[in-house]
């Protein structure tokens, strides 16, 4: 008597577990797979020193899934390492791969969450030590051009998947009306921008005369990026090929005749839905407008480096001042002015642990974390990196501090994104309700091959959990009375369905035998 009484005081705990399990809001797979591939092509300038040439490289990407899921369609995360627009190790940084240990941390536990996540690598490489009377104008020309460069790579990768849905069947089983691009560091910059830099014109409309452009005369200049040789904002134009005026641009480097840039997978939309920035900044200002998507901020307010109001970058590399940006106080202020984030009101706190610490900090805006520190030197506490892989001192080899920021800035994130892409988190499912206010019916139990559910409101969706509250099956947007649960390749045992409805949730058990 005693053992059956434990078992169903077992199965109860894990049913009250399993109703709380959400997709997308927690960790529901136990574990990922990853594939690397590659999402394009591209002209590299890093082969400049080496031999005097740019060079194709590829542009590959490690794409995160969770294992044992059966939905089809699920949102994509594009995901951007940090690293200066420098190769590692040369950049004297604590990372800057795909392989990155934050950036598989981060990876993994949004794939365990239900998303599809493409660690994307980018092209690299500028001029950072360029001295001289144009020192300074060379090595702020050359960075602009690197993250102009991965600007279109990160939209080169957004219709990479848009058109493996259109040709290819779908390979990863993503929805492509519910994408994400999420940056951290340089990262964070490439976000920012592949949001909001939508037309050339915007590089020359700043909001200080002249920021991306060089002088050539007297009251004459001439800009950083032009489309005939760097490609349009998109990368979608033409071929892109060097002469010598693109050449003394970028003091001299490029011999005439070399290509600079190709179009990737033209035709397709380069949209996308969530802008997500860890630490990063936004070129200019006047670059934000009502018709960007929202933005998820995090920043270290005090960041000597990225600045998080409006100030002048400091790149770690060199320690030395190249552009004035504007970091996610600034940008959060302008998101919120302009209604960019009104989506994220109105959260409720069953689903949103960290918004009332987030009010407190940044004045009420929404969409933005602040990470106060003590430490003047502190820039991003949620990186980590490995002690084997040759990084300086200075860095962070403290994982179990670098994860507990990263449980903040996933905890902050969930509720938002749910929102900001539509999906379905339950927010108004939260409270649990009895079959007979829905007249709810479910047989046979136990079943061989399939379970029917009818009912007396619509069934909008179902989540079936194992014993370890992870998530087995799940069938969205069902709106219908009546619906038959196929048991697919699902092995026998007990399980406990989450049946969705208007009013709430119902929980019940259902067995399957052979």
């Amino acid at each position: 008597m005693k053992k059956l009484t434990y078992l169903l005081l077992l199965i109860m705990a894990v049913a009250c577990n399993a109703a709380y399990a959400q997709r997308y809001l927690q960790q529901i797979f136990a574990q990922t797979s990853d594939t690397l591939t590659a999402y394009g092509s591209n002209f590299t300038v890093l082969t400049l020193p080496v031999t005097g040439h740019t060079m194709r490289q590829p542009l590959v990407m490690r794409v995160y899934q969770p294992v044992g899921d059966t939905e089809t369609e699920r949102p994509l995360v594009v995901y951007l390492h940090t690293g200066n627009f420098l190769p590692y190790p040369q950049n004297q940084s604590c990372g800057g791969t795909i392989n990155d240990s934050t950036t598989i941390e981060m990876a993994k536990r949004l794939a365990k969450m239900g998303y599809v996540v493409a660690v994307a690598d980018y092209r690299l490489g500028w001029n950072p030590l360029a001295t001289g009377p144009s020192g300074e104008l060379v090595r702020r020309a050359t960075l602009i051009n690197a993250a102009y460069r991965g600007v279109q790579d990160v939209r080169t990768c957004i219709r990479y998947f848009k058109r493996n849905v259109a040709l290819a069947g779908n390979r990863w089983k993503v929805d492509t009306s519910r994408i994400v691009v999420m940056g951290q560091g340089t990262g964070g910059y490439m976000s920012l921008a592949t949001n909001s830099l939508d037309q050339y014109s915007e590089i020359i409309n700043t909001s200080i005369p002249h920021k991306f452009e060089l002088p050539t005369g007297p009251n004459t200049f001439v800009p950083m990026i032009l489309p005939q040789y760097n490609g349009d904002i998109y990368g979608t134009s033409a071929v892109g090929i060097s002469d010598a005026t693109f050449s003394a641009l970028n003091g001299g480097a490029f011999p005439i005749g070399d290509t600079i840039f190709v179009p990737n997978h033209v035709g397709y939309s380069s949209d996308f839905h969530l802008t997500v920035n860890l630490g990063g900044a936004l070129g200019d200002s006047l670059w934000l407008e009502a018709d960007e998507t929202p933005i998820i901020s995090f920043h270290v307010p005090t960041d000597p480096f990225a600045p998080c109001e409006t100030d002048l970058l400091i790149v770690p590399t060199t320690q030395e001042n190249v552009v004035e940006v504007t970091g996610s106080c600034g940008v959060s202020r302008i998101a919120d002015r302009l209604g960019l984030n009104a989506i994220f009101e109105g959260i409720p706190n069953s689903v949103d642990p960290y918004g009332d610490i987030a009010d407190a900090r940044n004045g009420g805006r929404e969409g933005f974390f602040p990470f106060p520190r003590t430490d003047p030197t502190s820039s991003s506490p949620w990186e980590w990196t490995s002690a084997n892989v040759g990084a300086p001192a200075t860095c962070n080899f403290n994982s179990a501090d670098a994860r507990a920021y990263i449980d903040t800035i996933i905890g902050y994130y969930a509720p938002r994104a749910c929102l900001a892409l539509g999906l379905e988190c339950g927010f108004v499912d939260i409270k649990e309700i009895s079959q007979l206010e829905v007249g709810l019916s479910v047989s046979p139990v136990p079943a061989v091959s399939a379970v029917n559910m009818t009912a007396e409101m619509p069934i909008r969706a179902i989540n079936l959990f194992d014993l370890n509250g992870r998530l087995v099956q799940q069938f969205t947007s069902i709106n219908a009375y009546q619906f038959t649960m196929q048991r697919n390749a699902i092995q026998s045992g007990l399980y406990i369905a989450q049946i969705r409805f208007d009013q709430g949730f119902v929980k019940r058990k259902v067995v399957f035998t052979n």
